[in-house]
């Protein structure tokens, strides 16, 4: 079975949401394989749910699931497998960030055509080869965008918590006194407690 080496977005993407908030890249690439091999009809549903959402434009994302699916049954549901999982893992980010949701959500419609790109690149002819590339490159440099615009909301995040805990430590040293004689005041208290 084929499978594409256009699958930046388990690696690339997992640097750029947060730690916390991807999955390891790992798991997500054994859940694509094992929906590839099992085959549900409700991952074909959620994928095509998905180009709809990340490509509206791009009506013809659904037909060329369809030319891809009468092509070869294996690539067709190793594309369902990875959309499947990228719709998943946009629809749990997106209980936590919406703004991360849509841009994630954009990024993988951006993989998605690049996929399609790969594929027709390697029966196209050396002109259409050409002029994939010069897609390849537009759809690239969009996904480098909107990984920098992730990277600059993590690093927003890391300032506001830096700064959070810059202003709690200000506080403790400055009321340095007052919090160890309440501490001090609980340890005597518990000490002096019936048992």
């Amino acid at each position: 079975m084929y499978v594409p080496k256009l699958t930046f977005a388990f690696m690339l993407g997992a640097s750029v949401v947060t730690a916390q908030e991807m999955p390891n890249p790992q798991a997500m690439q054994m859940q694509v394989q094992k929906i590839a091999q099992e085959r549900p009809r409700e991952a074909e549903a959620a994928a095509r749910a998905f180009i709809v959402l990340v490509a509206p434009d791009r009506v013809e994302g659904s037909r060329s699931l369809d030319s891809l699916k009468a092509r070869s049954l294996d690539q067709y549901w190793m594309e369902v497998a990875q959309l499947t999982v990228q719709f998943d893992m946009v629809q749990n980010l997106n209980r936590r960030d919406s703004v991360r949701a849509q841009l994630v959500a954009k990024m993988f419609g951006l993989e998605a055509y690049a996929r399609e790109l790969q594929r027709a690149y390697r029966f196209g002819s050396e002109a259409q080869r050409t002029a994939f590339r010069t897609q390849l490159e537009t759809l690239i440099g969009g996904h480098f965008d909107i990984e920098n615009q992730l990277r600059v909301l993590e690093i927003n995040d890391i300032k506001r918590r830096l700064a959070e805990v810059q202003t709690e430590t200000q506080r403790r040293i400055e009321k340095r006194a007052e919090l160890v004689k309440w501490s001090v005041d609980d340890i005597i208290r518990d000490a002096t407690k019936p048992q």
